[in-house]
C-alpha cells in the first residue's frame, strides 16, 4: 500500500537523500550527490543503467562538466511504499514525477520534460542510502 511521503522518519530520509542529489545537481556540484547511493546501487538514466558507484560517479562526474546546463528539479506526486526487509536491512521505495526545467539563453526557466522516477532505498546500520533508481520520460517520444 502507497503512503503518502509525509508519513514515517524513515520516508523523510529517503526523501532527503533524493531531494540532495536533485540540489546537487542543480547547483553545479553533481559528483557531491554521489553519497546519496549505495556501493552496489543501480542507476538508470537516458536509457542507460549505471551499476556501482564508480559508474554512477562518472555519470555524475559528466553532468558536472556540462556547466552551462542550468537545470531545476521538482518533485511532485510522491508516494513512498515500506517494502520487505531485504539482506541489507529495512527498505522503501519512493516514486514521484520530476518536473525537470532547463534554463534558456533569456535566463528564463522552461519545463523540459517529466520523468517518471523510482527510487529504491535500503538501511543498514542506520544509514539510508539508494540502492536502485530508474527514470523514464512520462511520455515517450516515438
Amino acid at each position: 500500500m502507497a503512503t503518502p511521503v509525509a508519513h514515517g522518519d524513515a520516508v523523510s530520509h529517503c526523501r532527503a537523500l533524493v531531494v540532495g542529489y536533485h540540489r546537487d545537481i542543480d547547483s553545479g556540484r553533481a559528483t557531491a550527490g554521489i553519497g546519496a547511493f549505495a556501493d552496489d546501487a543501480e542507476f538508470e538514466a537516458h536509457g542507460q543503467v549505471f551499476r556501482g558507484r564508480s559508474e554512477i560517479l562518472d555519470f555524475l562526474r559528466v553532468r558536472e562538466a556540462n556547466a552551462g546546463r542550468h537545470t531545476v528539479h521538482v518533485l511532485a506526486n510522491e508516494t513512498a511504499t515500506p517494502l520487505a526487509a531485504g539482506p541489507h536491512g529495512d527498505r522503501v521505495e519512493l516514486q514521484a514525477m520530476v518536473l525537470l526545467h532547463v534554463r534558456q539563453p533569456d535566463g528564463a526557466y522552461v519545463l523540459d520534460r517529466v520523468l517518471v522516477t523510482e527510487h529504491q532505498f535500503s538501511c543498514s546500520d542506520e544509514k539510508w542510502q539508494i540502492t536502485r533508481r530508474t527514470s523514464r520520460p512520462l511520455h515517450p517520444t516515438v
